[in-house]
């Protein structure tokens, strides 16, 4: 499946890589560090023009089941310079949000083959090649790929299972503890988070604020592009992303709440992972919307 071809791929990009090597290998329209590049180092430029050739096989694999799925023009750089100044194209709006749904979609189905969960990673990829061959809209398929994904995780792992899948996603997303992702606290962590969705045009206008009285703060977030009109919100994105900046405070989502305006307050909760009878980590998937706030169809989005 999928998951095996990104996976072995990683590992060859991974092998060429050194921890403190001089040059990394960035996106000239963007200047980020694609996935599987994130993070990744190289000791000489001929290693690392061999890791951005796999990078190119990473992303056409991806591209055998989504056309859309982004092309960077991948390019070499000092590690320690500067970051390479961003032509305009990274205004736009629509490769940044596929590339972010890709990213975190490829990062799930890894994780999915590294953990062993194989009956999930064929399960999730059968309902995304059914649910594509309905897709009228071609920029719908990067988001049916990930809700494939969450689907399967919500209806066919525990809890403790899914924590295991986002905390693989989250590493291969960006390397968990990696400099320039690690926050000092949990609220640092979920604005970054939201910050970094709301740049790939995921979500809308966004705050957050902290709960009285203990370890738990509320993310408020307009125009969430994976709600549902069921009344329950998917969660996996967010997840991936924050766990990956939160490597030693694992969190739990642990209420959903729809407001008007096409909005969603999701509250945060610190787990204290010293103490033996804490719950594993739970919500990070998806979660059942509370009753309070206003239920409208026509205020969702698939």
């Amino acid at each position: 499946m999928v998951g095996g071809t990104l996976r072995d791929i990683r590992a060859h990009v991974s092998g060429l890589s050194a921890p403190t090597g001089p040059y990394a290998v960035v996106c000239a329209r963007t200047a980020r560090e694609p996935v599987p590049l994130a993070g990744e180092r190289f000791d000489s430029r001929e290693d690392a023009e061999r890791a951005a050739d796999m990078a190119d096989e990473y992303h056409s694999a991806l591209r055998r089941y989504d056309p859309e799925a982004p092309r960077h023009h991948l390019i070499v750089r000092d590690a320690a310079g500067p970051p390479t100044p961003r032509s305009n194209a990274d205004s736009d709006v629509r490769m940044r949000y596929t590339a972010f749904c890709h990213d975190v979609s490829g990062a799930v189905f890894e994780a999915l083959s590294e953990t062993g969960f194989r009956a999930a990673e064929s399960a999730a990829m059968e309902m995304y090649l059914t649910l594509a061959e309905v897709v009228e809209d071609r920029d719908d398929f990067c988001l049916t790929m990930l809700w494939s994904a969450m689907n399967e995780l919500d209806i066919g792992l525990d809890a403790a299972d899914q924590r295991t899948v986002v905390d693989a996603a989250a590493d291969l997303l960006g390397g968990t503890g990696s400099e320039g992702w690690t926050e000092p606290t949990v609220e640092s962590a979920i604005a970054r988070t939201l910050a970094r969705l709301a740049e790939a045009s995921f979500i809308g206008d966004y705050d957050v604020a902290a709960c009285p009285g203990g370890d738990a703060w509320e993310a408020t977030f307009a125009d969430y592009a994976l709600a549902e009109r069921t009344g329950r919100l998917p969660t996996l994105p967010i997840a991936v992303d924050l766990v990956r900046r939160l490597p030693d405070r694992p969190v739990s989502f642990t209420e959903a709440t729809p407001l008007a305006d096409r909005r969603w307050r999701l509250r945060v909760e610190a787990v204290d992972s010293s103490d033996p009878s804490s719950d594993d980590p739970a919500g990070l998937v998806s979660l059942d919307a509370t009753d309070e706030g206003r239920l409208n169809e026509t205020d969702y989005r698939l």
